[in-house]
């Protein structure tokens, strides 16, 4: 795969839900799991960069989008993105350690976590040697929340507040960052509790400069409101459609624009194309087919057809755990179709958690994922 592809690889796994992303139940009262990848040969994560770090060109994202990252492209592609963390769970499952490391096992970063009585986080600290943020909960009943992050040494400082309907579902929330500037949201359901639209109290909005130039930014206390979020739903309360809406950034820049829009078609309870386009692009599709216990065992990108796709998966399993993928991709440069043919090798532990996954590619060991668990006796 080269640095195009890969490029093009790294924003498409973004457009797709989770479909097909192999569940990763674990067994048993954990204490602790350490996980990170081992390279077996030289190849390693790609990088598009020389100066890029050891997570690759966007750096450290975090914990959840880093796992995510990493499970979507182990097992969706023929290459391997870079994981290696500990985790340290409390007796009643609560994560209150996650600390990250870097290839030579040096702190990447460290989070801490505290909870109440009632299990629910009341303080975050996120700290890289001298650097700490701190995000502090406080709440109100079961139906307000207010966050504080700050960092003292940066003069680091914003202010969130949360409210809850009795179901516990969102309905508003507001942010204050350092400068005074307030984003607020307000969150409203259909009878089933699912998302209807979301309205932005926008603190943004431009202003003509010059002949042609306008600024964006804070301009006065009214802002602007709009519904930036807009979903429908079938019969069967399943998604269908997604709008999203931003300000006009073209001509009078006046009213909103369309930003992305998602059409989901189903078939049998389960996804099987999705259709997203911008306001000034082609639609992109990825269509989804499924065997006869409804897992995955196909999925293709572009466009609406197989025989014009330039990106193919197919899957095979064996217990339920993914060990076959056969990879194709459309070379950038010459346009051809290269097939790649992928093997998952499992170990278990005593328990029945996997410990070890090895990732083949054309029949040559490339990549070992390891994870070690430890259990509250």
């Amino acid at each position: 795969m080269n640095k195009t592809n890969l490029i093009l690889a790294f924003s498409l796994m973004w457009f797709s839900f989770s479909y097909g992303q192999q569940k990763d139940t674990i067994y048993g009262k954990v204490k602790s799991i350490r996980e990170k990848v081992i390279f077996l040969t030289e190849r390693e994560n790609p990088r598009l960069f020389e100066i890029d770090g050891d997570y690759g060109h966007s750096g450290f994202m975090g914990p959840k989008s880093t796992i995510s990252r990493f499970k979507n492209i182990w097992y969706t592609t023929n290459f391997c993105y870079y994981i290696n963390y500990e985790r340290h769970f409390d007796e009643n499952g609560l994560l209150i350690k996650d600390i990250w490391y870097d290839k030579k096992d040096s702190l990447e970063n460290y989070y801490r976590y505290e909870y109440d009585k009632k299990d629910r986080l009341v303080r975050k600290i996120d700290s890289l040697y001298d650097l700490v943020y701190i995000d502090t909960h406080y709440y109100e009943g079961d139906r307000h929340e207010t966050i504080i992050s700050q960092n003292s040494d940066l003069d680091f400082y914003n202010y969130r507040y949360k409210r809850y309907n009795e179901n516990g579902k969102l309905i508003r929330q507001k942010r204050i960052d350092e400068y005074g500037a307030i984003d607020e949201y307000i969150f409203k359901y259909n009878d089933n509790g699912k998302l209807l639209y979301r309205i932005y109290k926008n603190p943004n909005s431009y202003r003509k400069i010059g002949e042609r130039s306008w600024s964006w930014g804070v301009q006065d206390t009214i802002g602007n409101i709009y519904k930036d979020l807009i979903n429908k739903y079938d019969e069967s309360n399943r998604l269908i459609e997604r709008k999203t809406y931003g300000l006009n950034s073209d001509g009078d820049h006046k009213g909103t624009k369309l930003g992305e829009h998602t059409i989901y078609n189903y078939k049998n309870n389960n996804l099987i194309q999705e259709i997203r386009g911008y306001s000034s692009d082609r639609p992109y599709y990825t269509n989804y087919e499924y065997d006869k216990e409804n897992r995955l065992k196909k999925k293709f990108y572009y466009t609406e057809k197989e025989s014009n796709t330039r990106r193919v998966e197919k899957y095979d399993y064996k217990d339920d755990k993914i060990r076959l993928l056969e990879y194709t991709e459309e070379d950038w440069t010459s346009k051809e179709l290269r097939t790649y043919k992928i093997e998952f090798n499992y170990k278990y532990d005593d328990i029945g958690n996997w410990n070890e996954i090895v990732k083949k590619v054309d029949g040559k060991k490339l990549y070992k994922w390891i994870r070690q668990i430890e259990y509250y006796k």
